[in-house]
């Protein structure tokens, strides 16, 4: 007896909220209350999905006759589908709490059982693979209250009654037959609600029709011809004011329509033009609204928060935050659904990030101060993964810290690396892709248009930052000479998923008494690594990461005295028959004993395998070599430097392909700017075909006389490729299949 009290309390405590002024609703408000709000529909056996995947829906007809003023609905639900696999029968989910008085196949009775939330429709004959077919299911009832995805209320201060719908991620089920998963959307609904003519009725797509019956009653039609998840599927009833405005997006005009309560009609009116400009921002960073052969718009309904129902967001106030959130997710949670609640942050994490491009945009002052607020919860504890350990746990699943924020400043730290106009490519070729767009997509898609994009491997970062928990710690140690800096970069991790994270770390060093000012950018892919920057001024103080990009927290900053133990100024290798020959130099030593030389094939578990004597105390240039023999077919190195009093640092990775095969070919340099030498170790052989392929499979013939013949060295010109991580491809008699070589374009 105490779940209809708790929801009472939820429910006072979310109309409440509604009330509040606009401006106080935050982003961890919003997810504050979208937590909330899902965790009522989230309870063990309310999660499950019970729908059979031997059939795709391709058409819903609803019809619905609802009183605000009454608990209950009664309707038919007719569903087209297509068998995806044969069978004698369907199953979609329906709460056990409605009735379900008949269901006809071509205008004719079937059986049906419905039991446990399921109901299982034996069909008038087996049905073959790929046959078309329909069912119409009547219904009706009050629906549970357990998981509030059905509402009835009052608004205003004469009490109106007021009904609407909140499905998101489960609560389909409780007030329409339907599948009520994350593996089908509808192709196209029709929505038909039959209501007292003294009120409105909003929902999804095209408003078609508002049709008198009898005097006292209005049936309202709504059409809705893109794809669409049956929790995104929704209607509100009230006496509602509808103001109607529009907005040109490219060539199209696209009408807006608000539904709001008389008494909130000056708010959600002033509230339009922030909706109407974030639609143009967005439309120019992402493609056109997705829905804009339609409309957009606003339905006020009780719930503190919002909700992004597809076309229509229904809005608890007019917060430009939320009017931000709910709109990013037409784009990201509705054109684009999350194919699994693990993938969550793909709906959540770029919906918070579209309002906060939103508000840095109209409030630029303010991001700084935002973002490192928004850092600080994501850094409050040292654990958590944007991605989803648990989907039964619903503070899990709509955490603000992690699927909100972490998943916000993820996007952040991407376009950071990337840079902007890179990642918005890619993100609007991920949205805008074919196969994916009005679908359901996983961090996987978006991973391979992003790399696609930048010609990067993003592997690394998803793998510290997606599935990874945790941040890092920086600890950078500074030491200006004239007009250079010396600068060693270390970190700690606050969770033991990740052993490091590799960034690219911004420090402003800065003169105070000139204002001379310069950003560096230190590419940091090793734990005590050491770097030298001409400035071309004498910096008295640094600024670690002064645009807030990164998730960090407790970084120091430290401005040492005299010289850092070493400079290295060089450290490359190359391959001589089937041992790798590493050479480094230093411009200065101080209380250097040796260097130890780590040797891997795959950049992340590394070998000590030998080590040479350093100078120790030096300001001259010290030259060394280290031959490597046996190396590995791919092999990556760096070089570890151990002080007198224990402290160590490192070099760069760097990588050469000295395999000790037969036919080896060693690509060197590498990374490659220009021209690539290929070095044929073996001779004696010939190349037959050769091409190059990027990370996303597009394949770049060569010409004749690039072809790699029997001799030492050949070349190949690679300036015309972009940047990015390229294979190259070869074939010959000795070889029983093709042969691939990695190599990195800068």
């Amino acid at each position: 007896m105490k779940t209809p009290f708790l929801l009472f309390l939820l429910l006072l405590a979310g109309w409440a909220f509604a009330q509040e002024p606009a401006a106080d609703l935050s982003t961890s408000d919003i997810a504050a209350f979208e937590s909330r709000r899902a965790g009522l529909r989230i309870n063990g056996p309310a999660m499950r999905v019970l729908a059979s995947n031997n059939f795709d829906v391709k058409y819903y007809r609803c019809e619905w006759e609802v009183n605000p003023a009454s608990y209950n609905i009664q309707g038919n639900v007719t569903s087209h589908f297509v068998m995806t696999s044969a069978g004698n029968s369907i199953t979609l989910d329906l709460s056990s709490a409605l009735a379900v008085s008949a269901v006809q196949q071509r205008g004719s009775n079937v059986p049906f059982s419905h039991a446990g939330d399921a109901l299982t429709i034996t069909l008038q004959n087996p049905l073959a693979e790929g046959t078309k077919d329909s069912v119409t299911i009547s219904y009706g009832g009050a629906p549970t209250s357990v998981n509030a995805a059905f509402i009835v209320g009052t608004h205003g201060p004469a009490s109106t009654p007021v009904m609407w719908t909140l499905s998101e991620p489960y609560g389909s089920r409780d007030w329409w037959p339907c599948k009520n998963g994350l593996d089908d959307k509808a192709d196209s609904i029709d929505i038909y609600i039959t209501h007292p003519a003294i009120y409105k009725a909003a929902s999804n797509g095209l408003l078609k029709s508002e049709t008198a019956i009898g005097g006292t009653q209005t049936r309202t039609h709504w059409k809705h011809r893109y794809s669409i998840a049956s929790y995104l599927v929704a209607f509100a009833v009230t006496n509602y004011n509808v103001l109607d405005n529009s907005v040109m997006i490219g060539a199209t005009n696209v009408p807006f329509k608000t539904y709001c309560y008389p008494e909130s009609q000056f708010t959600f009116q002033n509230g339009v033009q922030n909706t109407l400009n974030a639609m143009v921002q967005f439309s120019n960073l992402f493609g056109d609204y997705p829905f804009k052969n339609e409309k957009y718009g606003h339905v006020q309904f009780g719930w503190g928060g919002g909700m992004e129902h597809q076309t229509c967001s229904f809005m608890g106030s007019m917060a430009e935050t939320l009017i931000a959130h709910e709109l990013g997710h037409q784009w990201f949670g509705d054109k684009v659904t999350c194919a699994s609640w693990q993938d969550i942050w793909l709906n959540e994490g770029f919906a918070t990030h579209l309002a906060s491009i939103y508000t840095e945009a109209k409030y630029p002052g303010n991001t700084k101060t935002t973002r490192t607020n928004e850092i600080n919860t994501i850094t409050s504890l040292p654990d958590g993964s944007v991605w989803v350990d648990n989907v039964n746990d619903v503070n899990r699943i709509f955490s603000n810290r992690l699927s909100y924020l972490k998943g916000s400043h993820l996007l952040y730290m991407l376009r950071w690396i990337l840079t902007d106009a890179t990642f918005f490519a890619g993100a609007s070729n991920y949205i805008n892709d074919p196969a994916l767009a009005y679908g359901y997509v996983t961090t996987a898609n978006l991973k391979s248009h992003l790399e696609t994009a930048s010609g990067k491997d993003l592997t690394y970062f998803f793998n510290q930052w997606y599935t990874g928990q945790g941040y890092p710690s920086y600890q950078v140690e500074w030491y200006p000479s004239g007009n250079s800096v010396q600068v060693k970069l270390s970190q700690t991790q606050s969770h033991a998923s990740v052993s490091f994270f590799q960034l690219p770390v911004p420090l402003l060093f800065r003169n105070a008494i000139t204002n001379q000012q310069k950003l560096v950018v230190l590419n940091n892919t090793s734990n005590g690594q050491l770097f030298l920057d001409n400035l071309g001024f004498e910096a008295t103080e640094v600024i670690f990461d002064p645009d807030v990009w990164l998730i960090t927290r407790n970084n120091t900053l430290t401005k040492t005295s005299g010289p850092l133990p070493v400079t290295f100024s060089k450290f490359d290798v190359a391959c001589s028959g089937t041992s790798a020959r590493l050479t480094w130099q230093t411009t200065e030593e101080v209380n250097a004993v040796y260097f130890e030389i780590l040797a891997g094939n795959n950049a992340r578990h590394w070998n000590a395998v030998g080590t040479v004597p350093a100078v120790g105390d030096s300001k001259q240039t010290n030259d060394y070599y280290f031959n490597v023999e046996n190396a590995y077919n791919q092999g990556y190195y760096r070089i570890k430097e151990y002080d007198k009093d224990g402290k160590t640092q490192e070099t760069r990775v760097v990588t050469a392909q000295c395999g000790n095969e037969a036919g080896v070919l060693v690509l060197a340099p590498n990374p490659v700017q220009s021209v690539l030498q290929i070095q044929n170790a073996s001779r004696g052989f010939d190349i037959k075909p050769v091409f190059i392929t990027d990370i996303s499979g597009r394949k770049y013939q060569l010409n004749e006389n690039e072809i790699v013949k029997s001799k030492a060295v050949n070349s190949i010109d690679v300036s015309h490729l972009p940047p990015g991580l390229y294979v190259l491809s070869v074939s010959t008699e000795s070889f029983k299949e093709l042969k691939h070589y990695k190599f990195l374009k800068e």
